[in-house]
């Protein structure tokens, strides 16, 4: 089970730099670990809907009257784990302001992704998260363009097959009729 530790250190190592065993060490790949690790997590959570990743929740309605420039009735709180929202149920209109969700449903639940613990990733995804972490590093530790480059492309690859692999998991949705079509 990796940690956020081990990732980052094994993205170091593909880079030709020294493994890290704490990101307050005091040598340029803890600290580029350091500073670009957790948005560069979130980052890549965010680019697909990842069935590991996926949360639905009961969006909280605030009591008090929504800002009235939305034009909508009803306020929600949005969850404070959200990295980015990927549905809305019942399917409607919304606004997202700050951290409010603003829509003229009484109710809604949302589907999102949040930040999975790195132990509860599967290994696509850490090999995923550590091409992108080491064409991160590759500039600021070994100010190497051409391995920045090499693991960026490393990275394109892998997160086309763990979106295939993680698509494997689940049914394809079915196509929703339309009836401009059927009229055609």
């Amino acid at each position: 089970m990796p940690t956020d530790i081990d990732i980052a250190s094994n993205a170091l190592i593909l880079i030709g730099d020294e493994p890290i065993s704490s990101f307050t060490e005091d040598n340029a790949g803890a600290r580029a670990a350091a500073n670009l690790y957790a948005e560069t997590y979130k980052q890549v959570l965010s680019e697909h809907p990842w069935s590991f990743a996926l949360k639905e929740q009961q969006l909280s309605r605030l009591s008090a009257a929504p800002d009235t420039i939305t034009g909508y009735q009803y306020a929600f709180q949005i969850p404070s784990d959200l990295i980015r929202l990927w549905k809305v149920m019942p399917h409607s209109n919304y606004v997202i302001v700050g951290s409010l969700l603003y829509s003229n449903e009484s109710s809604l639940w949302a589907r999102y992704i949040y930040k999975v613990t790195e132990t509860n990733l599967p290994a696509h995804m850490v090999k995923t998260l550590e091409y992108r972490l080491a064409s991160e590093f590759a500039m600021l530790v070994t100010e190497d363009e051409g391995k920045a480059q090499y693991y960026e492309q490393k990275y394109r690859d892998m997160l086309s097959q763990a979106r295939s692999i993680d698509s494997q998991g689940r049914p394809q949705e079915n196509i929703i009729d339309s009836p401009f079509i059927d009229v055609r």
